[in-house]
């Protein structure tokens, strides 16, 4: 499985995904999603970005904050720090997920994963061609 971060959900349709693959969403993006409606300026802008989460509700199963997660929060989070790599809370829990289901993390911004990328696989998305 291969764990989407917030900022390829956002962008879905930007990026080829392998239709072999199995591709999760975590339940924290889906709280960062839920955030930006409601932090829309205008209401048409937070009525695009509920059609929006409502189309990932539909397209994916969202991964659970559970406890094997916090487990490996904890490995995650304390081997990124042993590091002195400046630990974000957002990344290290998505990270904990993929560690904890042996997923890899799916990201735009590889280097906010790079704490964490000698336990778990962090890939950058491969855009469409236009």
């Amino acid at each position: 499985m291969i764990l989407l971060d917030t900022n390829i959900l956002i962008d879905l349709d930007l990026y080829e995904f392998d239709p072999h693959e199995e591709y999760g969403a975590s339940i924290l993006s889906r709280a960062e999603l839920e955030f930006g409606i409601h932090a829309a300026k205008n209401p048409h802008d937070g009525a695009e970005r509920t059609r929006r989460i409502n189309a990932l509700d539909q397209r994916f199963a969202w991964v659970e904050l559970d406890i094997e997660s916090t487990r490996s929060y904890g490995i995650v989070a304390a081997g990124a720090r042993a590091t002195g790599a400046k630990v974000r809370s957002k990344d290290a829990l998505i990270a904990a997920q993929a560690h904890r289901h042996g997923a890899a993390v799916m990201t735009a911004n590889t280097d906010d994963f790079k704490p964490f990328d000698h336990l778990v696989e962090v890939v950058a998305p491969v855009r469409r061609k236009t």
